[in-house]
């Protein structure tokens, strides 16, 4: 492999306040105490790992969670020093911080500036009480938009919210409503995800037991078209399955996964992919924050990826995307079977997913992987 450089940067922070029920993400509650101990071993790997891989000026920093903003101003804001003093970061650069709504507070937002963040992403999930309620947030609407506010007059200018759809109990009218009060807030980015119920996860374990009903697939495709119209009509271009944005406030973070640019992820669980565009590797860290604490070499395994399996995962990846891609080699029957579904077509020498081709990526997914 040739040398390539990182030049985008993943920092896991896995506290939160409460682990919501439909929640499977790297995530611990009431570990609060470890907060300190945990940003000393989050800047020893950084320092480890400007020594032993090769970094060019880091186009974006992503800050992810669990929940970042629970951390204290204090602490984050030494840890955004400590990534300032320790990377070079382009003038340019986006840095992105997750935050929840209810940890979202003038002292915090002050800090957080200072430090360099310019892009905030508001875990809203929604505005419906009763869909909130099923997803075990402990958050509401009042907060959501207090939080919102607070960010744009303390000077954040990219402003992300997250939104959830096809929840139990969730009907399309409720939906189209959170839609609506999410564009009325006047975010520059919208995620809209839709519901999965994770194994393992206390969602799961409530619709097993019948406590929470099935999704009826139509109305999860009737909220899924209501989000296309409404964030269409508000002036929102669907860039990526599941992300909408103003034009030119597409996540640079997410895109570089999504075009297979290495990444190196930096703390308890965080992934780091690299590759020459030939072949590929990733790596994962110990997951547990006290493990990882303790732990003096932090990856838990790794893998490499032969050049077939590298380019299924960047076509997989690259036709999540509405720019798709340049057509790959060695996968021609594949795609023409897709194209023949009418899942992808082509379009002034690229590959690109159709509207039906980025509502059913999982069978582009099937297809190539």
């Amino acid at each position: 492999m040739t040398a390539a450089a990182f030049r985008h940067l993943y920092v896991h922070i896995p506290f939160c306040r409460h682990k919501c029920g439909y929640c499977d993400f790297n995530a611990y509650a009431g570990m609060d105490r470890l907060m300190p101990e945990y940003v000393a071993a989050l800047e020893q790997e950084l320092s480890n790992a400007v020594r032993h891989h090769a970094f060019d000026p880091l186009e974006t920093l992503y800050l992810g969670g669990g929940t970042p903003s629970l951390l204290p101003a204090g602490l984050m804001a030494d840890l955004l020093a400590f990534i300032r003093s320790t990377f070079e970061i382009r003038s340019d650069a986006e840095v992105t911080l997750e935050a929840n709504p209810g940890s979202t507070d003038a002292e915090r937002l002050a800090a957080w500036l200072e430090g360099g963040v310019n892009r905030l992403s508001l875990g809203v999930q929604g505005f419906d009480g009763r869909a909130l309620a099923v997803l075990e947030r402990r958050t509401d609407a009042a907060q959501a938009e207090k939080a919102f506010a607070l960010a744009r007059a303390a000077g954040v200018t990219n402003i992300n919210i997250d939104l959830i759809y096809a929840v139990p109990f969730q009907s399309r009218q409720s939906w189209l409503e959170t839609l609506q009060r999410g564009i009325a807030l006047g975010p520059d980015h919208i995620s809209t995800y839709c519901l999965t119920f994770e194994e393992g996860t206390l969602l799961w374990r409530r619709r097993a037991e019948g406590r929470v009903p099935e999704v009826d697939p139509d109305l999860q495709w009737d909220q899924l078209d209501a989000a296309c119209r409404e964030l269409e009509a508000a002036g929102f271009e669907r860039y990526e399955v599941s992300n909408w944005a103003r034009h030119g406030r597409e996540s640079r973070h997410n895109l570089a996964y999504w075009r297979c640019r290495p990444v190196f992820g930096a703390g308890a669980g965080a992934h780091s992919y690299w590759s020459d565009g030939i072949t590929a590797r990733r790596w994962w860290n110990v997951a547990r924050p006290r493990e990882f604490i303790a732990a003096m070499d932090k990856v838990a395994g790794s893998e490499d990826l032969d050049e077939r399996k590298a380019r299924a995962e960047s076509i997989m990846l690259g036709l999540r995307t509405a720019e798709g891609m340049t057509a790959p080699l060695g996968f021609e029957s594949e795609l023409k079977r897709l194209a023949a579904d009418g899942l992808i077509e082509r379009v002034d020498g690229r590959v690109v997913p159709t509207r039906r081709g980025m509502d059913l990526h999982n069978q582009i997914a099937l297809a190539v992987l």
